[in-house]
């Protein structure tokens, strides 16, 4: 009895291990900044439009004739017709929410500036000549207040610690002017991770159902010609 539930009680553990590692994955691969990546791309925007597109193309049967392609095969006899553009309609549908929730809550920061180094680098110079050190500490201190309890686990950066991090006594007020800018990239990056993560989903998922059609076509237009030569 002891065995049996040691091993369960191993498997739980193990389970929730994996668990961990699967959420950590894809906080660390939905942050800001990399889905900035494909929240600005053209093929991104551009998906805005395909299910407007796609209604026309679904509600039209007279197009439908013409979106059947015969070397389909034995795809045809599990697949309706028009099933690439049921994906197509269905991966832009993905693309577009993702590219309007990434418009609506990313940070300005994050869409401005690719990087912590290039946001000091930008605005280190204008804004101490304008005397914003003292606000621009304020600001990184309310990111640090209002940081739930997984991004404290994600930043790892405290109060204390962004205090120590200063020159002291304003020794170098630029050189801790910069720094408050990195820390102000770095917080806002990882900003609302449940959030996040579901927009990351909604564009892998995206990606993938248009992959799919464009693979399948790219291996019949390359076998094809086999198939002539051979036949």
């Amino acid at each position: 009895m002891q065995d049996r539930w040691g091993w369960r009680a191993r498997w739980l553990e193990r389970l929730a291990r994996t668990n961990d590692r699967i959420w950590a994955w894809l906080e660390s691969h939905s942050r800001w900044s990399d889905l900035k990546t494909l929240g600005n791309s053209n093929l991104v925007r551009a998906s805005v439009l395909m299910p407007a597109f796609g209604y026309m193309l679904l509600l039209n049967e007279n197009v439908h004739q013409y979106l059947t392609i015969k070397y389909d095969g034995w795809l045809l006899r599990y697949l309706p017709s028009v099933w690439r553009i049921w994906l197509l309609f269905y991966g832009s549908f993905f693309l577009a929410a993702g590219s309007i929730l990434f418009s609506f809550y990313c940070p300005r920061e994050l869409k401005r500036y690719a990087s912590a180094f290039e946001m000091a680098d930008g605005e280190t110079e204008h804004q101490y000549k304008l005397g914003q050190v003292n606000m621009e500490k304020d600001l990184v201190r309310a990111l640090l207040s209002k940081r739930s309890k997984w991004e404290k686990e994600i930043s790892g950066l405290s109060e204390q610690e962004l205090e120590r991090s200063q020159s002291g006594y304003g020794a170098d007020p630029k050189s801790d002017l910069s720094k408050l800018f990195m820390h102000h990239w770095h917080l806002s990056n990882i900003q609302r991770p449940t959030l996040r993560i579901p927009i990351f989903l909604l564009f892998a998922t995206g990606l993938s159902l248009l992959v799919i059609p464009a693979a399948v076509t790219f291996i019949q237009v390359t076998v094809l010609p086999f198939r002539r030569f051979t036949g």
